[in-house]
């Protein structure tokens, strides 16, 4: 994920980029099939967490957690907590919603994250 100084605009690449691939073939599609398999499949489960979630979310704890020690979010925030709810909220999307993940969806979920968790003496 990049970093230019300002993590909701970091954020929003990042989750716009993954809207799109979760909501287009050929990603969204398959990846839809894998999580249905590995809810049968413990191994599958164990191994689509650390290959692909586990990033996904460390990407996105990194990100913040650099936006907590500049300032920008304040830093009694639990920034684990915030990941699992930001990334969360697109793949209840993805996998079990009909609404979109699109640019209204993605700004209303960071202007919630940045009225939680932004620093007000910025």
């Amino acid at each position: 994920m990049s970093d230019t100084g300002d993590v909701r605009s970091d954020l929003r690449e990042q989750f716009l980029r993954s809207g799109f691939a979760l909501s287009s073939p050929p990603i969204g599609p398959i990846y839809r099939a894998v999580i249905a398999e590995a809810q049968a499949d413990s191994t599958l489960r164990a191994t689509l967490h650390e290959r692909f979630l586990a990033t996904v979310e460390r990407s996105t704890l990194d990100r913040i957690t650099r936006a907590q020690h500049t300032g920008e979010l304040t830093a009694a925030a639990n920034l684990e907590f915030a990941t699992e709810v930001l990334c969360g909220a697109l793949y209840y999307r993805s996998l079990l919603s009909t609404r979109p993940i699109d640019e209204v969806a993605i700004d209303g979920l960071l202007d919630m994250f940045i009225a939680a968790y932004g620093a007000t003496d910025r």
